[in-house]
C-alpha cells in the first residue's frame, strides 16, 4: 500500500500492481470508466491489458425488413453476464437484408453491390461491386484477405455451383472464378442446408442433415477431397460447425425434428486420413437449456439450430426461431457452465427480422467505437 498526504491528511491507496490485478477481472466499460479516474489508474488499466483477454460478446441485430434496412443492436457481455443496448448517431442504411456468416462476418447482397462488416462493432461496412454470378442464398466467408461468395445461384445461371472470390486488401473490386463447389453438393449449394466455417486459411462446409463436408482454400481457389463430419457412436439429424479459437467444434441434434433427445458438441481432430476424422467429445447440452431452445411453444419440431462460436464462448438458438439463446464456455478442453440468456431481447416485432453475430470484443475496439460515436446502455 502506498500513503499519501492529502489536506494534511493520510491516505492510503492501492498498489500499481494490485490495482492492474483487480481491474484485470473487470468487464471492459467499467475498464473505460476506471481510465478517467486518475492519472495512476488510467496506467494501472493499461497495465492490467496485458492480463486482459478479448471478450468474445454477441450481437442481436433487429433489422427493418423493408426500405431503408436499418439495424438496431443489443449486445451481451459473459463477463458481466449484462445485456447492453448500442445506439449509433449514423445508422448504416442497406438497400437488402443483411445476414451473419461464421459469426463474425455480416453481409447484405443486392443486384446493385455486395455490403459486408468484419470489425468488432460492425460500424465500418465496405461495399464493392456485386459477384458476376447472381445468387439468392450462397454461402458466404472471410478467410485471411479472401471474401469467398459459394453455391445460392439463381436458377437461370448456368453453374449452379459456381464459386467466386475477391482480394479484400488488392483495393480492386475484381471477382475472380474459382474451382465450382463438389458436385455432391449439388442438391444442397446454399446456406439453407450447409453449415460453414473458417480457420485462418480454409474455409470448412458441411451438408447439415448427412455430414458430408469439403474444404476450400483460398490460396489455390481449389477444394478438397471428401470429408465425413459423423461420429461413429452418435447419430445426428442436423449439425452446424464453427471455430472456437483454433478447434474446429461441431454441435448436432440427435433424435428427430419432432422429438428431439439432445444436442452433443464435439472437437473435429484432423487425422492422416480425412475421411476418418478424430471426433472428441466436448459437452453435451443439458436437458433444461434444450427446451429453451425449442421455444415456448415445444410442440414445434426442431428443424436446425444456430451456432456462434468465438473465444472461448459457444452460443447456440433455434434457427427458425430465435428465442433464448443457449450459452457456454470452454474450459481444460470441455463446455461448462451452460446457462440460457433470460434477459435476451432476441423476439422480432412485425417488420423486423433478427440477425445474430459474435465477435472478440477488446478495449481498443470499445475505444474505438466510442470515437464512432457508438453509445452503450445497460439494459436493466
Amino acid at each position: 500500500m502506498e500513503k499519501k498526504i492529502n489536506n494534511g491528511e493520510e491516505e492510503c491507496s492501492i498498489d500499481g500492481d494490485i490495482l492492474s490485478s483487480i481491474l484485470s477481472n473487470l468487464p471492459l466499460l467499467d475498464l473505460d470508466s476506471a481510465c478517467h479516474v486518475s492519472k495512476s489508474w488510467n496506467r494501472a488499466v493499461f497495465f492490467s491489458l496485458r492480463r486482459l483477454k478479448s471478450t468474445p460478446w454477441l450481437f442481436v441485430y433487429k433489422q427493418r425488413s423493408f426500405p431503408p434496412y436499418t439495424m438496431a443492436a443489443t449486445a451481451y457481455d459473459p463477463k458481466s453476464e449484462k445485456w447492453i443496448e448500442l445506439k449509433t448517431a449514423s445508422p448504416v442504411e442497406h438497400v437488402s437484408a443483411a445476414r451473419s456468416s461464421h459469426s463474425t462476418l455480416l453481409y447484405a447482397l443486392s443486384p446493385a453491390k455486395f455490403s459486408f462488416s468484419i470489425d468488432a462493432f460492425h460500424l465500418s461496412w465496405r461495399h464493392v461491386a456485386p459477384p458476376r454470378v447472381w445468387r439468392i442464398d450462397p454461402i458466404v466467408a472471410v478467410v485471411g484477405r479472401s471474401l469467398i461468395v459459394a453455391g445460392g445461384v439463381c436458377e437461370f445461371e448456368d453453374d449452379r455451383l459456381a464459386v467466386e472470390s475477391l482480394d479484400i486488401q488488392s483495393g480492386e473490386e475484381v471477382w475472380e472464378r474459382c474451382e465450382s463447389m463438389p458436385e455432391y453438393l449439388s442438391g444442397s449449394a446454399s446456406s439453407t442446408w450447409l453449415s460453414v466455417a473458417v480457420s485462418a486459411e480454409m474455409m470448412y462446409v458441411t451438408e447439415k442433415r448427412s455430414g458430408v463436408a469439403c474444404c476450400f482454400d483460398p490460396e489455390s481457389k481449389s477444394w478438397t477431397e471428401l470429408l465425413d463430419f459423423s461420429p461413429g457412436d452418435c447419430r445426428f439429424y442436423s449439425r452446424v460447425i464453427g471455430f472456437a479459437g483454433n478447434r474446429l467444434l461441431m454441435a448436432g441434434i440427435t433424435g428427430d425434428e419432432d422429438t428431439p433427445t439432445g444436442s452433443e458438441l464435439w472437437e473435429v481432430v484432423s487425422t492422416e486420413s480425412p475421411m476418418k476424422l478424430k471426433f472428441e467429445s466436448i459437452g453435451s447440452m443439458p436437458k433444461a437449456c434444450l427446451e429453451k431452445l425449442r421455444g415456448i411453444d415445444s410442440d414445434w419440431p426442431l428443424t436446425s439450430i444456430a451456432f456462434n462460436a468465438v473465444g472461448d464462448m459457444v452460443y447456440m438458438h433455434n434457427a427458425a426461431e430465435t428465442g433464448e439463446i443457449v450459452a457456454a464456455e470452454m474450459e481444460g478442453g470441455k463446455l461448462c457452465k451452460w446457462r440460457t440468456l433470460r434477459n435476451a431481447d432476441a423476439r422480432g416485432d412485425a417488420g423486423e427480422r433478427l440477425i445474430v453475430a459474435c465477435s472478440n470484443v477488446s478495449f481498443s475496439d470499445l475505444k474505438r467505437a466510442f470515437r464512432d460515436d457508438l453509445s452503450f446502455s445497460v439494459v436493466v
